[in-house]
């Protein structure tokens, strides 16, 4: 097991890779970041998924952001409550707030979690609770919003 030491540079420099990639829409760095059988599983919303592979997963991401994500006007978002585990796995809230226009803007919490093997991301998880009254206005948004965006990461 890679120690937390090595983890949490290595999970810093995968968000900002992810963050450029997001920037420029280019998407060939992330691939060193990957293992070859990563797992992305995101639950609790609409845009549920559960991509196996790194080119899947790669894909996966461009579609959704390009959908969601660039069609906005303003992205932003934090991590809250970072934790490093010393069997290899980074967990944190994540703080996301969009906006379309002056009249759409979206802001909630979701739940990420990132498995480590050799220096490299296998499994990443996104959990949105629905219960959450943060959620549950971004979810009713995204529905107003159908088809003017699309943050699925699959058809």
């Amino acid at each position: 097991m890679t120690a937390p030491i090595d983890i949490f540079p290595r999970w810093q420099a995968w968000i900002a890779a992810f963050d450029d990639a997001v920037a420029r829409d280019d998407w060939s760095g992330l691939a060193e970041f990957l293992t070859e059988d990563v797992v992305y599983r995101v639950s609790g919303s609409p845009f549920d998924c559960h991509l196996r592979g790194r080119d899947a997963v790669i894909a996966g991401f461009a579609r959704s952001v390009r959908g969601f994500d660039r069609r906005m006007q303003r992205r932003d978002w934090s991590a809250i409550g970072i934790r490093v585990y010393p069997s290899g796995y980074v967990t944190c809230r994540i703080h996301s707030a969009y906006r379309l226009d002056d009249a759409n803007a979206i802001s909630f919490e979701a739940t990420g979690h990132w498995g480590f093997r050799d220096g490299r991301i296998d499994l990443m998880l996104d959990f949105y609770d629905d219960s959450q009254r943060d959620v549950q206005l971004a979810l009713g948004a995204l529905t107003a919003l159908q088809g003017h965006v699309d943050p699925r990461y699959a058809d």
